[in-house]
């Protein structure tokens, strides 16, 4: 031994031991593998959109406006990415959807707590959301805490209020309109499977199905960047 540090390995750094170990790749039925890592994946590109947030919120704050864009950036990309996960999930076959839907009972994405932190950090704000079934009290916590804490919508409008460049604030306006124009496609691509499986039944957790996923693909979580800038 030479007493020099030995630098970490690929699967080291990301931990993959661990992370594999936790994921749902093991499970028999290679379409519910299919299925429930696509979720999987999604969350943690929530987390990952969480943080670019936040990061954008900061440099609003903090007047950088060319930051903040280069922090939203990445989000419509990382969207475009979940789309492709439907894109695969639209493989499997109706007896395949059938038997997982059975299987996951009364759990939906519905029940995503992340993703409604996406929501509530950037701007929509349906305190109804905090009462959904299935969610943990740590999940209402985060949830009531993103109503607490400025949303990204607060932090650009006050950007915009100071800004003396209006190529920079169009700037940062495109960008985020971009994540939320991808948003809309994501949900929009999601209603369309829903369809496909589905039709007009009930979707998990006693949802509407591709109804209600219809209606979500009209909502915006940033309606005020939409606005004409004067």
């Amino acid at each position: 031994m030479n007493g020099q540090a030995v630098a970490p390995s690929y699967g080291q750094i990301l931990q993959l031991d661990e992370l594999l170990q936790s994921a749902r790749v093991h499970d028999d039925d290679v379409d519910s593998v299919l299925f429930l890592a696509t979720h999987q994946s999604c969350e943690i590109f929530f987390a990952v959109m969480l943080r670019h947030l936040e990061a954008a919120r900061a440099a609003l704050d903090a007047g950088d406006g060319r930051l903040a864009a280069r922090r939203v950036a990445p989000l419509p990309v990382i969207v475009s990415t979940l789309v492709r996960q439907f894109d695969g999930l639209a493989t499997l076959t109706p007896a395949a959807f059938d038997a997982i839907r059975t299987e996951l009972g009364s759990a939906s994405g519905f029940q995503s707590a992340q993703f409604r932190e996406v929501e509530f950090l950037c701007g929509l704000r349906d305190t109804r959301y905090l009462k959904t079934d299935g969610f943990t009290e740590g999940d209402r916590a985060r949830l009531r805490a993103r109503l607490d804490e400025r949303s990204v919508q607060e932090a650009y409008r006050d950007f915009v209020a100071g800004c003396a460049d209006p190529a920079v604030v169009e700037q940062v306006r495109g960008a985020l309109i971009d994540f939320d124009e991808a948003l809309a496609m994501w949900r929009a691509r999601h209603a369309v499977l829903a369809e496909r499986f589905l039709g007009g039944a009930t979707g998990t957790a006693g949802s509407d199905g591709a109804s209600y996923l219809w209606q979500a693909a009209r909502r915006r979580v940033l309606p005020e960047v939409w606005a004409v800038v004067s």
